[in-house]
């Protein structure tokens, strides 16, 4: 089994697939090419991983959330919380052994202020003087509505490089902590509220690019993906919540990207939708994209739809790149 540490610090992504699954497609003949040729329901993109993740933004010690663990370890990947208490650790570790391969990402916010809990975070919030600041020495803000509350989050402007320094060190606690397998960069983006004109969105969206591939030289084997409706090459692939639409040209081959291809379709369904989750699921893998679906980030579950898709499709480790 491959040691997660190694996946951070010196292994390749195709670290990810099991290593038999590997030698089984360096081996493969020429019969075995005939018959990818010309079986289409061939899933040979996924590092021998069924391709699903699961969002779990889960609190255990809240009532209502706790007993998860089983679930989230069903998934090759999730999408975890950086909260270093010690109930959030005990349970990544209570994941991590019913499913020993599983891959943690840590969620870090990119470019916005935040509350949430964890070293990361703490580091960002160590940040001075790196907020979007107007001519007339106005803030913007972002703004989150729910039916009690109202918050307004200040945005960083990724061309200041005390922002800068401040995200890399709070990507770089993460790893370094041992806790995960990788990142999940949310809201990875230049807002519109924050770009007072074209050419400053320019500079933004160029300054952060080039963080990030600075992000991506001191991390080079680490599995980063960012939530954005961008392409952003020094990364592993973006997430897509919802925007089914935006998801053949968001998940297009994107020939500058550096690393091994990981994209995400993220849908979150209700009642009167969750009839579109097999639809949802055969799009994703029309797109090449890793699937995830719930009620919501608290709540992780394996759903029958899952199992009715994949069962149309093989699995294999073949390599990429």
């Amino acid at each position: 089994m491959v040691n997660r540490r190694d996946v951070l610090t010196a292994g390749s992504l195709f670290a990810l697939a099991p290593q038999a699954a590997l030698s089984m497609a360096r081996s493969t003949d020429q019969a075995g090419e005939e018959y990818l040729l010309a079986n289409q329901n061939i899933i040979d993109w996924s590092y021998g991983m069924k391709p699903l993740f699961c969002v779990a933004y889960i609190d255990p010690g809240i009532k209502g959330q706790e007993g998860q663990e089983a679930a989230v370890a069903k998934y090759p990947i999730a999408i975890v919380p950086q909260d270093d208490r010690k109930r959030f650790r005990v349970w990544r570790e209570r994941v991590r052994q019913l499913n020993p391969d599983i891959k943690l990402l840590g969620y870090q916010m990119v470019i916005e202020e935040t509350s949430v809990p964890g070293p990361g975070h703490r580091h960002l919030n160590k940040v001075d003087n790196g907020w979007v600041e107007s001519p007339t020495g106005h803030t913007p803000t972002v703004t989150y509505r729910t039916n009690v509350s109202e918050k307004r989050k200040r945005i960083y402007d990724p061309r200041k490089k005390s922002w800068q320094d401040g995200f890399l060190e709070s990507c770089l606690s993460l790893t370094e902590s041992g806790d995960f397998d990788g990142l999940f960069l949310d809201q990875c983006t230049v807002y519109l509220a924050a770009s007072l004109s074209p050419s400053t969105r320019t500079e933004m969206r160029e300054s952060l690019g080039k963080t990030l591939f600075q992000l991506r030289a001191l991390l080079p084997r680490t599995l980063i993906v960012g939530n954005s409706s961008y392409s952003w090459p020094a990364l592993n692939g973006e997430m897509n919540e919802g925007r089914s639409k935006d998801l053949p040209k968001e998940c297009a081959v994107d020939a500058a990207r550096i690393v091994p291809r990981l994209e995400m379709f993220q849908f979150y369904y209700s009642e009167k939708t969750k009839h579109k989750v097999a639809d949802m699921f055969r799009l994703a893998l029309q797109n090449r994209a890793f699937f995830g679906s719930t009620v919501n980030a608290q709540t992780a579950g394996w759903l029958v739809e899952f199992d009715n898709v994949l069962g149309q499709y093989d699995i294999t480790a073949r390599e990429q790149y």
